[in-house]
């Protein structure tokens, strides 16, 4: 048997144990075959930076041993930045899924992390199943979209009192400050409200954009600011990602979404790109109607599944 910690998983009577270094590249062979191509490349990525680091902490991934020794499944809770994680989930047909996915929210409480999550392609309704009834339900529904940049030379100009001043600008407490008033009331994945500082939300759009916070926006109308544009250059894939914008909740319904969403066109047009993607909350009709009058068309849908910590309720 292996030396990797011992994770006993009492609700499905199962061996579950940390993987010992020996058996790392077998398991991580698993994660591979579990996942679409897509979801391969995106793993490939993540052992990458976990490669780089001298003191990676392979923790989080687990496994369930055969009878020789060898990995019969495993799953990997990725840790990262701000107190949330990735799932790297066990193939469908391992028999140990049930007690891999339970182990992993085991291994998540110890480590005190507020979410663990998983994003499945349309397609994927036996893996959804099986995350269903593991402790993974699904939080929500993506739509990603996209546009031409050209869409943005025919839009009305930012009106003289909007103005779209970099972060790099101010003081680093001035963004985190909008970042929480755009999250109150956000239409956008209401279920993570409250569950990450606007710190810790930093840390992950830190993660996701290799370029930041060079094209990271406040928006500023009539003297204060209003609101938040993070945009990502991709060149390799030739677009920019709108990864985050919104409004504080006095600033909403006055015209200034359009004029937000234009300004992002413009940028990404400015250095040659072609198109803009964004993906958002599918319940959140405002916004999509927004980004369909800006010329923003469905290229997939994605389902988000995810273990929240609860939150604690006030007494």
């Amino acid at each position: 048997m292996s030396q990797g910690a011992y994770l006993y998983n009492a609700a499905t009577g199962k061996a579950v144990f940390t993987c010992p270094q020996a058996l790392r590249r077998e398991a991580l062979w698993q994660l591979a075959a579990a996942h679409t191509p897509r979801g391969q490349a995106e793993l490939a990525a993540a052992i990458n930076h976990m490669l780089e680091q001298a003191d990676a902490d392979w923790g989080g991934l687990l496994i369930t041993q055969d009878e020789h020794g060898h990995p019969a499944g495993a799953v990997w809770v990725e840790v990262l930045p701000g107190n949330e994680a990735t799932l790297w989930r066990p193939q469908n047909g391992c028999d140990d899924a049930p007690a891999l996915l339970r182990a992993a929210i085991g291994w998540a409480k110890q480590q005190r992390l507020s979410v663990v999550k998983t994003v499945l392609e349309a397609n994927e309704r036996q893996t959804a199943a099986l995350l269903e009834a593991n402790g993974f339900p699904k939080v929500v529904s993506l739509h990603y979209l996209s546009a031409p940049t050209q869409t943005a030379l025919n839009a009305p100009a930012v009106e003289a009192a909007a103005h779209f001043t970099q972060v790099n600008e101010v003081a680093p407490e001035r963004l985190e400050a909008m970042l929480g008033q755009v999250a109150q009331g956000s239409l956008d994945c209401p279920e993570l409200q409250g569950r990450f500082t606007a710190q810790q939300a930093l840390q992950g759009f830190y993660r996701q954009d290799a370029h930041a916070p060079a094209q990271w926006y406040l928006v500023r109308c009539e003297g204060e600011d209003a609101g938040v544009l993070l945009l990502a250059p991709h060149p390799e894939a030739k677009n920019w990602e709108v990864m985050y914008m919104g409004l504080a909740p006095a600033w909403r319904g006055r015209g200034l979404g359009k004029h937000v969403v234009n300004e992002a066109l413009r940028q990404a047009a400015n250095t040659g790109m072609k198109e803009v993607i964004l993906a958002v909350d599918k319940r959140n009709i405002p916004a999509q109607a927004l980004y369909q009058r800006a010329g923003f068309v469905l290229r997939a849908t994605c389902d988000v599944h995810g273990w929240l910590q609860p939150i604690p309720t006030p007494t």
